[in-house]
Formats: structure tokens, C-alpha cells, sequence
């Protein structure tokens, strides 16, 4: 009876979890959820699991490096839609904003994923933007939100070095 409680309950996390993402393109949850690999690694080496620790500094060091080019490459997707239309220039220079905080986190090794974490959140409320002004497909945010969600905390947590 327990057992059949506890596949019954797995079923349901996974079928919430499956209209999360519905109207998302699976091409694109697949690669989205792949592209926590790196950083899940980083953060999985911090743990004492017998990771030697320049193979743990070597992998915090990739997840943060990774962490820093997924940012720019989200800043421009963001800085391509704010260009297409001239009323959204203010969103295209803010859009620079977290390619910037990407430059800062080089710069102060001791923030640096709280820095990138930061740039996560500023990319989310620049596409919160594009989407009322309806410059993203209409399943955007239903991919961001969570996926933004994840990365912070990952990279949070990432950053106290647990």
C-alpha cells in the first residue's frame, strides 16, 4: 500500500512537473535541463565525497565559468529582441547589465556566483518586460521562471561553498 502511495505521488510530481512545461518545446526543456549539468557538478564536488580538491576547485571554477558564458548568451537573446523595435532602447541598455555583472564577477573571486546569480535575475525581469510587450513566444516565462529559479539557487548555494 506504501509503495503504491509513493508511485502514485511520483506520478503527480512528474505530471505537474510535465504541465510546467507544456507548452514549451521539448527540444528546448531538453537543452535547457542539460545545461544544468555543469553547474549541478560544481556544486555536487563541494560535498565531501571524496573529490580531491583540485578536481573540486577545478569543477566550481568550470560551473562558475559556465554559469558566466550561459548569462551572456541569455543577455543576448535579450539585447537581440530589445533591438528590434526602437520604443524598448531603455531594455536594450539595461539588457548589457548582467553581461556586466559576468565582467564584475572576474573580478571579485569571492562573489562571483552570487554576482552571476544576480545577472540571472535581472535577465528574468528584462524578458518579464519583452513578454508584456508580447517580444516572446507566449511559453516563455512558463521555461524561465523555474529555469531561473534553479540556476540562482544552485548558484547560491554554489557560492557558500558548502
Amino acid at each position: 500500500m506504501i509503495r503504491q502511495e509513493k508511485r502514485l505521488s511520483s506520478l503527480k510530481s512528474h505530471q505537474s512537473l510535465g504541465k510546467m512545461f507544456d507548452r514549451v518545446p521539448k527540444s528546448v526543456v531538453l537543452a535547457s535541463l542539460l545545461g544544468l549539468i555543469p553547474i549541478l557538478l560544481g556544486l555536487v564536488s563541494t560535498f565531501n565525497i571524496g573529490v580531491n580538491e583540485s578536481l573540486k576547485e577545478e569543477l566550481i571554477r568550470i560551473a562558475i565559468i559556465y554559469s558566466g558564458f550561459i548569462l551572456s548568451f541569455m543577455s543576448g537573446c535579450v539585447f537581440y529582441v530589445s533591438s528590434l523595435q526602437r520604443e524598448r532602447v531603455l531594455l536594450l541598455w539595461f539588457s548589457i547589465v548582467p553581461v556586466l555583472l559576468a565582467l564584475i564577477s572576474i573580478i571579485i573571486p569571492f562573489m562571483q556566483s552570487f554576482v552571476i546569480a544576480l545577472g540571472f535575475l535581472v535577465v528574468l525581469e528584462i524578458e518579464r518586460k519583452l513578454h508584456g510587450l508580447r517580444s516572446l513566444p507566449k511559453w516563455w516565462l512558463a521555461l524561465r521562471f523555474p529555469m531561473t529559479f534553479v540556476v540562482v539557487v544552485l548558484l547560491i548555494f554554489l557560492g557558500f561553498r558548502i
